[in-house]
């Protein structure tokens, strides 16, 4: 992490991402051997042939998809994160928020969801910076991350060089700062 000239830089984990790969690699091994064999596989919660296919394709296509964009943010030579006295530069994930200013957040909270946490920015107009975003699947995943959360922008520290407490403490803290030298 460096902290030259009050920009922080935090780096995007390659480490990190690359067990989340082995993970997303797994799955799609065994959602493709549940495919194969979804006729001899039975367990209390898949009982069927049927709903163990099903579980298998989903499993597929979830984590095979998830295995692309890790690639791809593995390819990447972006920062994940950059916080500067303008705002806060969002690289970290397939639904990275870009670039927000200071003057648009409101506060930095927190949740978990699944076991993972999540820091929260939330923003004055969030359907306005929503509607900006050029994907649709970001926008869908910004909305139900505003609806769920109360926040359209979530950053997890899965994929960064920090740990979630010290992202949170250093936003929280920047916030703070910002606030404290625009405050008439």
């Amino acid at each position: 992490m460096d902290t030259s000239s009050e920009t922080i830089i935090i780096k995007l984990s390659r480490k990190k991402m690359i067990l989340a790969l082995l993970g997303s690699f797994l799955f799609v091994i065994m959602g493709i051997w549940m495919v194969i064999d979804h006729k001899e596989i039975t367990s209390i919660f898949l009982k069927f042939p049927l709903a163990v296919l099903i579980a298998g394709i989903l499993s597929i296509l979830f984590f095979g998809f998830l295995s692309i964009l890790i690639i791809k943010k593995l390819s990447s030579q972006t920062d994940g994160l950059i916080i500067s006295s303008g705002g806060i530069t969002d690289n970290s994930s397939a639904i990275s928020a870009g670039f927000i200013p200071w003057t648009e957040i409101t506060a930095i909270t927190e949740t978990s969801y699944a076991g993972q946490a999540f820091v929260i920015i939330v923003i004055k107009n969030p359907e306005e910076f929503i509607a900006a975003q050029k994907s649709s699947f970001k926008r869908k995943a910004m909305t139900a991350n505003h609806k769920s959360f109360g926040g359209a922008v979530s950053i997890s520290a899965n994929s960064l060089q920090t740990t979630h407490k010290n992202l949170k403490k250093i936003l929280v803290e920047k916030l703070t700062e910002y606030n404290r030298m625009n405050t008439i």
